[in-house]
């Protein structure tokens, strides 16, 4: 059916076809481009305690979904792949967005780091998808006992930090 109706049309109408579907394949990629963030030189997990090791593999294998300071391939801006990233990228940042976890309250910090465990220990982060494209994001069982490790040592100094702060309230109440 569609080659008896592209052999029907002249060459000359072909072409005009081509390049009209051509332009709105180079303006949906002009109109789609991921956005960049105004706060892309935020800083990754200001205020957390973080060892340099793990750092750099957090950096590695979440920056880009679960920050703003994203790398955005070349295919990143070809739709409908762009789409798809832009939809993933924006679903991450609502989730966990590591360039803003100094806002964070100490609950959803504490909440978070409980779930960044979870998700690494059962080896569900960073997504298979994501892996395909990006093998250097792939944490080894090191970064991920590095990561669990680290999720574990800075939840139990922000509780402290937590009891510290309503001990110091209690006290001032007292006086």
């Amino acid at each position: 059916m569609w080659s008896t109706f592209i052999s029907g049309l002249t060459r000359r109408r072909q072409s005009s076809i081509a390049a009209l579907a051509f332009m709105s394949w180079v303006a949906a990629s002009i109109f789609t481009a991921p956005h960049h963030s105004p706060a892309e030189g935020s800083r990754f997990l200001s205020g957390a305690r973080v060892d340099p090791r793990v750092r750099l593999a957090l950096e590695r294998s979440c920056r880009d979904c679960h920050s703003e300071a994203t790398r955005y391939p070349w295919y990143s801006y070809v739709p409908p792949i762009s789409w798809l990233i832009a939809r993933d990228v924006r679903r991450g940042r609502m989730h966990l967005n590591f360039s803003r976890w100094d806002e964070y309250s100490m609950v959803r910090r504490e909440r978070a780091l409980s779930e960044i465990a979870n998700q690494v220990e059962d080896g569900e982060m960073p997504l298979a998808p994501y892996l395909l494209m990006h093998r250097s994001a792939r944490l080894s069982e090191a970064d991920g006992r590095a990561i669990f490790q680290w999720t574990q040592v800075e939840r139990a100094r922000l509780i402290m930090e937590t009891i510290a702060g309503e001990v110091s309230r209690k006290g001032d109440r007292h006086e």
